[in-house]
């Protein structure tokens, strides 16, 4: 069991995620939180967002190919990943970031922690 920053930490270095806004196409880290639910201890399972982001809107085809290609990267790196259950994929979505719409995808993900 490893505490959130830490876990926040290795999920951002395995998916090589940025930490502030970047060109796509870029991959985010955001909590998502718990319900607190005890696992034991101090164990509880958290949730995290990885954020997927490609090209602009307008170009629907092109953006869809980039979008499921960066999911798929991200995917086979998360599946394998020890201690970490992936929870859901989101449909595509456009995104507002910093004023630009951007193509994006949310998987879901989540791991025990200790507070």
């Amino acid at each position: 069991m490893t505490t959130l920053a830490a876990a926040r930490s290795a999920l951002v270095t395995a998916v090589g995620a940025s930490d502030s806004m970047a060109d796509p196409p870029a991959t985010y880290v955001y909590s998502q939180g718990s319900d607190m639910t005890r696992l034991g201890g101090t164990g509880v399972e958290w949730r995290f967002r990885v954020s997927c982001v490609v090209g602009y809107q307008g170009d629907d085809a092109t953006a869809e190919g980039a979008l499921f290609s960066l999911l798929t990267s991200k995917l086979s790196i998360l599946n394998p990943l020890a201690g970490w259950a992936i929870d859901r994929v989101s449909p595509s979505l456009v995104t507002d970031i910093g004023g630009g719409k951007y193509y994006s995808a949310d998987i879901d993900v989540s791991t025990v922690v200790h507070l």
